[in-house]
Formats: structure tokens, sequence, C-alpha cells
């Protein structure tokens, strides 16, 4: 992560809300429809990496 640029601002946002709304989506599901990880295993493993490099992004933003 250290050669890597920070995501602009409004990039990096978009990201935290939509894998914020993914992640509780993955989480409603997973309790809905347990049996079947394919509907929800994805969403709750790649959201928080998602979540993670926006909120990344935006504690970045004032280091460039």
């Amino acid at each position: 992560m250290k050669n890597t640029r920070p995501y602009p601002p409004g990039v990096a946002w978009f990201m935290i809300v939509a894998a914020s709304v993914m992640l509780i989506l993955g989480l409603v599901v997973m309790v809905l429809d347990t049996p079947r990880l394919i509907s929800w295993l994805p969403l709750v493993i790649l959201m928080p990496l998602s979540l993670g490099f926006g909120i990344w992004s935006l504690r970045n933003q004032d280091r460039r």
C-alpha cells in the first residue's frame, strides 16, 4: 500500500457507501438464506476489502 496513490475523494466516498450497503445486504442474505453460500459469501468476503481501501484512501488524501 505504500506505493499506491489514494483514490479521488468522490471515488473513495462512493466505494465506502457501496461497500457498506453491499456488506449489509450480504449479512441479511446470510441470515435469510444460510445454506446457499454462493449468494452471500462473496459479498461478505469482498466488501470489507473495498470498504478498507476506501477508508485508507480518505485517510491518505492529505499525505499526497
